[in-house]
């Protein structure tokens, strides 16, 4: 088993020990809908709870991972996101599902299980699409370009009155729009 697959394995026990509802995305939901590619840490969004919190916390410092840095409002008990690091460097990243979006997103999540790895909770495509708008990375408009492709040669529909609401409560619907353009020529 490869190392990202260890780690989202690990991963994903630290996340059903501290029982808060979870979903991979980034990199690793990528690639469950399209074509593989490398990636060096796992994402996931999770809806906590100041509780919860406290025992993801303590869940993943049993594991040897610390936080390594977060970005919250001041006063929040939960941060909007966490990444967490181990000793041998390896990264959790944790968005906080605080927006109507987020929980969208984990209520839509889809459960897999790849070839030796662990029962996974995945954002659909279509999350993945708005998430990756969002960041609008490189990166992320090619993971959306090969999402949408794979998509497309499995027969599958993407849904995308769905993913046209979420862009534009976003307001990156100018960006999806402008992606769309470019795959259609």
């Amino acid at each position: 088993m490869s190392s990202i697959a260890t780690l989202l394995d690990d991963a994903i026990a630290i996340l059903n020990e501290a029982g808060v509802p979870w979903a991979v995305m980034g990199g690793c939901a990528r690639n469950a809908y399209a074509e593989p590619r490398a990636t060096k840490d796992v994402d996931f969004v999770l809806e906590a709870d100041p509780a919860g919190f406290a025992a993801l916390e303590v869940a993943l410092q049993r594991a040897g991972f610390h936080r390594a840095s977060a970005v919250s409002e001041p006063g929040e008990p939960v941060p909007d996101l966490a990444l967490y690091r181990d000793a041998a460097g390896r990264r959790i990243d944790v968005l906080f599902a605080h927006t109507a979006f987020e929980r969208s997103a984990l209520q839509r999540r889809r459960s897999q299980t790849p070839d030796g790895q662990s029962a996974t909770h995945v954002v659909s495509p279509e999350d993945l699409i708005v998430y990756k708008l969002i960041a609008d990375r490189p990166q992320d408009r090619a993971d959306i370009v090969a999402v949408i492709e794979a998509q497309r040669i499995r027969g599958a529909v993407l849904d995308w009155a769905y993913i046209e609401h979420w862009s534009g409560a976003w307001d990156v619907l100018e960006r999806l729009h402008k992606l769309r353009a470019e795959l259609s020529t």
